[in-house]
């Protein structure tokens, strides 16, 4: 709980706040399930190890929710995206409408801004899927005040 302050005292630039209350005003919900996958992508190693099983656990959890249950889902991967919104309704799988790609993301200003966002619409979930080993959705987490329930996979 000494975390909280400290995470509480963080100031984000305006426009990166503006567009997440837009984002998150047009597509929010109290419902809205936050997902985090981090493919390992870049690590062929993790990537078989810890990615390809937690795939398969994440599509059951999802699976196991109500069928109008919607899903905020933040990655490093465009393509993951597009492979759960083929899996469920394209209409229950919802992100942030990116202008980088989420594998090069870090390497420029505008995807630094975009991952915060993604970080942002995250902390305001009250729902959790979170990918094991990965820090990402632990500081939204923070950012939210701890207090989503969390389910790692």
């Amino acid at each position: 709980q000494a975390y909280i302050p400290l995470f509480g005292e963080l100031q984000v630039q305006p426009d990166i706040s503006a567009r997440t209350q837009v984002w998150w005003q047009q597509h929010g919900l109290e419902s809205l399930v936050g997902v985090q996958v981090r493919t390992w992508r870049d690590d062929p190693r993790r990537y078989r190890k810890y990615h390809l099983p937690a795939r398969a656990r994440l599509l059951k959890m999802m699976g196991s929710l109500d069928s109008q249950t919607k899903f905020l889902v933040v990655s490093d991967s465009d393509e993951l995206i597009s492979e759960l919104q083929a899996e469920f309704d394209s209409k229950r799988i919802l992100s942030f409408d990116r202008t980088t790609q989420r594998k090069n993301s870090w390497h420029t200003p505008e995807g630094i801004r975009e991952d915060l966002i993604d970080m942002l619409l995250l902390s305001k979930c009250q729902r959790l899927f979170a990918s094991y080993l990965s820090t990402f959705s632990e500081v939204a987490w923070w950012l939210g005040g701890t207090q989503a329930e969390v389910t790692v996979f």
